[in-house]
């Protein structure tokens, strides 16, 4: 099964913000082999933090696709719930990051913002699977309520 086969599996704004989180890291990576730091601990930070907001992603995905299927407060439930809980593993994941000095804790900061910065690179990688996947996004059509050139009958 071709690569493009396997990746039209996935949910197409996950895979799109899990591609953002890449890019991203993979640009903090090519900038941070020009700064005098340790290259590995930098590189580890960066990375594992890559890999913490790849796995927030998917967990909030999987947040949001439960919190659809339920009414207006108990989605408001999962939802807080779902934020507190990637709260809490993003702390205690930086917390670690200090307190064994495996890598950076900045650069585990830098690679868990990926998640913001997948988030606004959407666009982009949206655009570049498009045309990966040949497909084109439908033209949004107003709703027949929302016509102007329907004419009401005078009364």
């Amino acid at each position: 099964m071709p690569m493009t086969e396997r990746l039209k599996k996935f949910d197409r704004a996950l895979l799109e913000l899990i591609s953002g989180i890449l890019v991203f890291t993979i640009l903090c990576q090519l900038v941070g082999l020009a700064l005098p730091f340790d290259g590995r601990r930098f590189a580890f930070g960066l990375w594992s933090g890559g890999l913490v907001a790849c796995i927030l992603a998917v967990h909030m995905w999987k947040s949001l696709n439960k919190a659809f299927l339920c009414d207006e407060k108990t989605a408001a439930k999962i939802m807080s719930g779902g934020y507190l809980i990637r709260y809490f593993l993003t702390a205690a994941y930086l917390v670690l990051l200090f307190y064994t000095a495996a890598g950076y804790m900045l650069a585990g900061f830098l690679g868990v913002m990926g998640l913001k910065a997948g988030a606004y690179l959407q666009p982009v990688i949206h655009k570049y699977y498009n045309r990966l996947f040949h497909e084109t996004d439908p033209v949004p059509q107003p709703l027949e309520e929302e016509r102007s050139d329907v004419v009401e009958p005078e009364k």
